[in-house]
């Protein structure tokens, strides 16, 4: 499903070269459950936004369903993006005065998609929030919070869910919640691949990426 060959990624600082990813290689297979880990500053993030099409390499290939993403224009971009992926971020970027139901329909607002209420509603009850769909964040806890960011992850039914640190912000019990959910949703045929400085739930995964400095260990 997505194979990353040989890619770096280099910003320009002044007239250094900074490398954040170089000769990263590896394939994600269908119903894959992978973390990436490393310290801060190896280059997590970068690589989670390179395989999410948020940005692109300086050097190498990825392919998606075995077409290459940096040869794309971004209108094709944000089309994979919204049809093949789901992101969940570290904070949850919800919107304060909507429902859990009205942020979970988002992504479909913003694609101009419809769908059925009753199956809105059952993703949100899969996550555990149906008893809650008419809450606001600030009537939710921090795990709620992240199961309402999962759920907005899923409402376009994408291929491959990307979770950046999602349990980073959250305490012992919650993050096992939230890590038993993203298997729950792996062991569905969902493929999953999260970045954690967890070493504990990156060692239940089906995989670990570990990179130091931009390069795989």
């Amino acid at each position: 499903m997505i194979e990353v060959k040989n890619i770096e990624k280099v910003y320009q600082r002044g007239s250094e070269r900074v490398y954040a990813l170089k000769d990263i290689s590896f394939i994600a297979r269908k119903g894959d459950f992978i973390s990436i880990t490393g310290p801060s500053g190896s280059g997590k993030t970068t690589l989670l936004h390179l395989i999410g099409c948020l940005d692109k390499p300086s050097k190498g290939f990825i392919k998606i369903d075995g077409i290459e993403i940096e040869k794309m224009k971004e209108p094709d971009l944000l089309t994979v993006r919204r049809q093949k992926i789901g992101f969940v971020f570290q904070h949850f970027y919800l919107i304060p005065g909507l429902s859990v139901l009205e942020n979970v329909m988002l992504p479909l607002i913003f694609a101009r998609k419809k769908r059925d209420l009753d199956e809105i509603i059952s993703i949100i009850d899969k996550v555990g929030l149906k008893k809650r769909i008419y809450h606001t964040p600030n009537q939710l806890s921090g795990g709620e919070m992240q199961r309402v960011a999962i759920a907005r992850a899923l409402i376009n039914n994408p291929e491959v869910l990307l979770a950046d640190e999602p349990t980073g912000n959250l305490d012992t019990e919650n993050s096992e919640n939230i890590f038993e959910l993203l298997n729950s949703l792996n062991l569905g045929g969902l493929t999953v691949i999260i970045v954690t400085h967890n070493p504990e739930l990156a060692g239940r995964t089906k995989r670990i990426i570990k990179l130091k400095d931009g390069k795989m260990e």
